[in-house]
């Protein structure tokens, strides 16, 4: 029996199982019949086919907290924890020195910490007290799953590639370190996001926005007295379903107001930012808040029944959503302008060329990542959840009024 055989059976195999076609359980007698042969054989098998998809994954532009979030709209319950111990195994062919920072903090940010450890079939369902036939079955699913997956702009440079990222010159007097502004500005978010009280989130909420404004304007101006690096770059955000279309407009007013743009793909949920790393770390913090209090405010309206009776829930709670990333998108913006016409007028005219440099390569790597795109028009079909959602919205006062200072 070579290993060929089974390598030819496992992709058919992992597809019948991935959309649970009824021929599944045929094709994994078929493998079960291999696997009292030698258990052994069938388990480097199928563990070196997840770690040759893993890779094609790479290569089409996905990244581990990309698969995590898909995974967990698509897998079954016993499948995240597999592919996670087949990402670990995985990262062992790279040397740490070549897999880019961002890549390792997604691999942290779940877990998948050094020293990464080769994927053991037999050893993870010993683990997890999972019988040989349900490994198996979880296995297939991943690589099924794997195999389905489109084509993905590349925002992180592959693992094993050798890294060159130079840090650009600071001035002594430059500004603190964004680490510990972020960690203020997490803290807040997360505060307005626990809080049941409206009044302590809006407060919250829009010292956050204070502090982004300040931050990316001060930082700004630093920069102006070195040569303006291109950092440029982008995440993706993964929406919650349903409502992803109206859900990608809030994160589309936030990104604009701090001078980001995106692009959504609805079929698979997920927005991608792109801005100056400042500012897309900014708006990926921002979003993420306001699209958990905005559906808390869209539970808190309850349901919504017609004139005759009918359930008008899901198109009361579309419109709810999309007026109400309108009108943070307003609010934005003016805290936005506000902010900026606070600079002193010996600083604006250091800072608009900053600002100008930075729109243009936040541009350039727009249009190189997403060369065709198209804009869509959506229709509200709801006047109640229109206005229900502009009154919560209004709610959130996200003003900045401080006097900007280098």
């Amino acid at each position: 029996m070579s290993d060929e055989e089974i390598r030819q059976l496992l992709p058919v195999t992992a597809a019948v199982v991935a959309v649970r076609d009824d021929r599944a359980d045929a094709h994994l007698a078929q493998l079960g019949a291999y696997d009292e042969r030698d258990q052994a054989q069938v388990d480097r098998c199928v563990q070196d086919f997840l770690s040759e998809l893993l890779r094609a994954a790479w290569e089409r532009g996905w990244t581990p907290a990309d698969l995590v979030q898909h995974g967990r709209r698509t897998l079954d319950p016993g499948g995240e924890p597999l592919l996670l111990a087949a990402i670990s195994s995985e990262h062992l062919r790279y040397r740490v020195a070549t897999i880019d920072p961002r890549w390792l903090d997604q691999l942290d940010e779940f877990d998948v910490r050094q020293p990464f450890a080769k994927l053991s079939l037999t050893a993870w369902a010993s683990a997890a007290r999972v019988g040989r036939y349900l490994t198996l079955h979880h296995a297939l699913f991943v690589a099924g799953f794997l195999q389905t997956l489109p084509v993905l702009a590349r925002l992180i440079p592959l693992p094993g590639t050798p890294m060159r990222r130079e840090q650009p010159a600071v001035p002594a007097n430059g500004l603190p370190a964004s680490g510990k502004m972020l960690a203020r500005i997490r803290a807040l978010l997360a505060k307005a996001e626990a809080t049941e009280f409206p009044e302590e989130a809006e407060a919250l909420s829009g010292k956050a926005q204070e502090l982004m404004a300040k931050f990316s304007l001060d930082s700004a101006l630093v920069q102006a007295e070195v040569e303006i690096p291109d950092d440029s770059a982008a995440c993706r955000i993964w929406l919650d379903t349903p409502y992803v279309s109206a859900k990608a407009q809030l994160v589309g007013a936030v990104a604009a107001a701090n001078r980001c743009r995106t692009v959504v793909i609805e079929d698979l949920a997920v927005v991608t930012i792109v801005g100056a790393e400042l500012d897309l770390r900014h708006t990926e913090l921002l979003s993420t808040s306001l699209l958990v209090q905005a559906n808390r405010a869209m539970l808190a309206a309850g349901k919504h029944i017609g004139h005759r009776g009918e359930s008008r829930t899901r198109s009361f709670r579309q419109s709810f959503l999309m007026a109400y990333a309108q009108r943070i998108g307003e609010r934005l913006e003016q805290t936005a302008a506000a902010t900026q016409a606070a600079v002193s007028e010996a600083d604006a005219g250091r800072l608009l060329p900053v600002l100008a440099k930075r729109e243009e390569q936040v541009d350039a790597l727009f249009t190189q990542l997403f060369p065709n795109t198209t804009t869509r028009r959506t229709r509200i079909t709801n006047g109640a959840g229109w206005e229900a959602g502009l009154t919560a919205a209004d709610q959130a006062q996200l003003e900045a009024r401080r006097q900007v200072r280098r």
